[in-house]
């Protein structure tokens, strides 16, 4: 499931990643405030947390995530990624060079500072 993360500062467009992550969660959720957002900025500054309890994601929830970076491509500016999962975060790391994005990973005490760096 995917989740809006809300009261973060004007310019970011926070999500949390628990449980399952389906395709109807991209279309119910996070399609709607990354469009929303790039309606306001060509530069979308996004944080993504996931959460302990996160299993991970169904096929179509993949498909989804590579067609929205794919549609924004142009727009993001910086993601910072919080997990306390190593894999995850390394992942991220190793791929992160595929977007134009700055990319960050935090671990899930360093949210504060996660926001931070996206607020800079």
């Amino acid at each position: 499931m995917i989740t809006l993360i809300k009261n973060l500062p004007d310019g970011i467009i926070g999500f949390s990643y628990d449980d399952e992550v389906t395709a109807a969660d991209y279309k119910k959720v996070l399609f709607p405030a990354i469009e929303a957002g790039a309606k306001k900025s060509k530069d979308l500054n996004v944080l993504c947390r996931l959460g302990e309890n996160f299993k991970g994601f169904k096929l179509g929830a993949l498909k989804e995530d590579m067609e929205t970076g794919i549609k924004y491509f142009k727009d993001w500016k910086k993601i910072a990624f919080v997990s306390n999962k190593e894999w995850m975060n390394h992942t991220v790391k190793a791929f992160g060079f595929l977007v134009p994005a700055k990319v960050r990973t935090f671990e899930n005490k360093e949210m504060d500072a996660a926001i931070k760096w996206l607020s800079e």
